[in-house]
């Protein structure tokens, strides 16, 4: 892998980083995202429920209170009272129960005209009996031998006055409602037992209970006792928990959570009991709805996820695509660079990767300009040194010639003659220097009086060369050929075109680390536009190159002149210890 890895180019390293510096970080947010909505998802069910339970148990309770009241006034009433306690013994019996009959019967008629939940009631002993359904009143004829058999009537006596519950199939009379009130009815006087009270419960009361309350969808609402299901909001007998045995369904309902009833359905349970009754209410939710939700969910924050991630690509491709083509262009630069040939770029200098290219050429093109002039200095060296080895040929001969002429000069008593031939041998002998570049300036003074002396014999008194150098620079060492060339420059271009003659001062001076040279003539002089050399001053510009390859730049000649009033020409050079 690191092998492979160091094998991809800069580009794709940096795609695949940031592949990897994207991809973990979304990878976490996606994963905890989708944890905390689910667990958010799984409390806000959690939570819903609880809240649909708690004010459904108040609506129940409340309709149990008001049920149970409506019973107190009916086994309270002085005409039910009549009713039920009539003897039947006696003669006068049927007078007294007819007599107060249309009393009970406006009294129910009366109390359940505004409770629409209330199906029927029913006053029954064992010689008596009236049913009111709705709005109407009626009498049923009942066996007391098997209606005291039936189980909710021994339940009924056992709680000996307090209300007691069961549902619709508890008796064959109320199969219309769905659930049952009993209550035992005492003689008020005497407390002994003289009847019994039932109402029924129309499924219209639960669907009340129910309305106001917004709970999750497809929540299932189960009430329940013991082992009897009271009400069952569910209209579907096919569904998975109708389907289950009674002893199953029960057990299921007591453990709250989330429950598995098969390998495709989940259920979330939550049960609680109702105050004052031996009832509990419980609330069945599918869990696959919210699964389904969940699932979708995580497939949104995957899609979010990678669309993310293919837009952080596409900005690292451009990112590296943007680093890469600068380096793409450097590197072409530098080929054709290899082959010699040069194009002209120029890269973007907003950003640092083309700030270094354009350095890196402005580096290029000065190398390729001091590389010139150093092969230039090579040639002038080489030149020189060749030049140098030619002026070296066989110079006892030259030497033996000039002493031969000095003697024949002597011989002839020709004093101008051998004076010039001193002159021109020490001249040779100085200009040679045993080869070095460097040269006193008191021999370059030497070299300057051998010249003049020459030239004095040539024009007689014409010329007059007056010298100023401080005595502590004569031993310090300056590159040969430097005045002898000024002074034969400004005798011939100076003095020489002046027809009475003329004079020369050589100074030379220190100032600060550089040394000064000034040659000055009173000659013909010429009009300088400013204080380049002319085109025409072949040794004056061989002594400005010379002096720049060895000094630099900031070292070489100052020309002042103007037309009859002489030249002045300034050397400045460079101090060595």
């Amino acid at each position: 892998m690191p092998g492979s890895f160091r094998s991809l180019s800069m580009a794709q390293k940096f795609m695949l980083l940031s592949t990897l510096t994207f991809l973990l970080p979304l990878g976490f947010f996606v994963f905890f995202s989708y944890q905390n909505y689910s667990s958010e998802m799984d409390n806000k069910l959690f939570q819903m429920t609880e809240n649909v339970l708690a004010l459904i148990e108040r609506n129940v309770q409340y309709t149990i209170n008001d049920v149970s009241d409506t019973g107190n006034i009916i086994m309270t009433s002085g005409s039910v009272q009549a009713v039920l306690s009539a003897d039947p013994a006696k003669q006068d019996y049927h007078k007294q129960v007819l007599a107060r009959e249309p009393d009970v019967e406006d009294l129910l008629i009366n109390l359940t005209n505004n409770k629409q939940y209330i199906g029927t009631i029913l006053l029954v002993n064992d010689t008596y009996s009236l049913a009111k359904h709705r709005s109407l009143t009626y009498r049923i004829d009942m066996d007391p031998a098997t209606l005291g058999k039936e189980p909710w009537m021994r339940e009924t006596l056992d709680a000996y006055g307090r209300g007691t519950w069961f549902p619709s199939e508890a008796t064959e009379y109320f199969t219309d409602n769905v659930l049952i009130y009993t209550k035992l009815i005492r003689s008020l006087n005497q407390l002994h037992p003289i009847g019994i009270l039932l109402i029924g419960i129309d499924k219209k009361v639960f669907e009340d209970l129910l309305a106001p309350v917004k709970g999750p969808d497809n929540i299932r609402i189960i009430i329940w006792r013991k082992s009897e299901i009271l009400y069952d909001s569910s209209q579907e007998q096919t569904d998975e928990l109708s389907l289950l045995e009674p002893n199953v369904l029960f057990a299921f309902l007591q453990e709250e959570g989330i429950k598995r009833l098969s390998s495709a359905k989940r259920f979330y349970v939550k049960s609680i009991p109702c105050a004052d009754t031996d009832w509990y209410i419980s609330a069945v939710t599918p869990y696959d709805v919210l699964l389904l939700d969940k699932r979708n969910t995580l497939y949104l924050f995957i899609g979010v996820g990678i669309l993310t991630l293919l837009v952080a690509q596409l900005c690292a491709y451009l990112f590296a695509n943007n680093i890469t083509e600068t380096i793409r262009q450097l590197q072409h630069y530098i080929e054709n660079l290899k082959t010699g040939r040069r194009e002209k770029i120029v890269f973007n200098s907003s950003d640092e990767i083309g700030r270094i290219g354009n350095q890196f050429i402005q580096v290029v093109e000065e190398n390729e300009r001091l590389s010139t002039n150093l092969y230039k200095s090579l040639y002038r060296e080489k030149e020189s040194e060749l030049i140098a080895l030619q002026s070296q040929i066989n110079p006892h001969f030259l030497y033996n010639a000039l002493d031969s002429i000095f003697w024949m000069a002597e011989e002839h008593n020709a004093t101008d003659i051998s004076h010039m031939t001193v002159a021109l041998s020490k001249m040779f002998r100085l200009s040679l220097n045993n080869g070095d570049k460097l040269i006193t300036i008191r021999q370059e003074l030497e070299m300057v009086y051998s010249y003049i002396t020459i030239q004095e014999v040539r024009f007689e008194d014409h010329i007059h060369v007056s010298t100023s150098v401080e005595e502590e620079l004569l031993d310090h060492k300056i590159i040969k050929f430097i005045l002898q060339p000024l002074v034969e420059n400004a005798i011939n271009h100076g003095i020489v075109p002046k027809k009475d003659g003329g004079s020369i001062q050589l100074k030379i001076w220190r100032e600060a680390e550089d040394l000064l040279i000034t040659v000055t003539d009173d000659g013909v002089g010429f009009q300088a536009d400013s204080t380049a050399i002319p085109s025409n001053g072949y040794a004056l510009r061989n002594i400005e190159e010379r002096l720049h390859l060895y000094y630099g730049d900031g070292y070489g000649i100052e020309i002042a002149s103007s037309p009859g009033c002489g030249t002045s020409v300034r050397v400045r050079l460079k101090m060595i210890p």
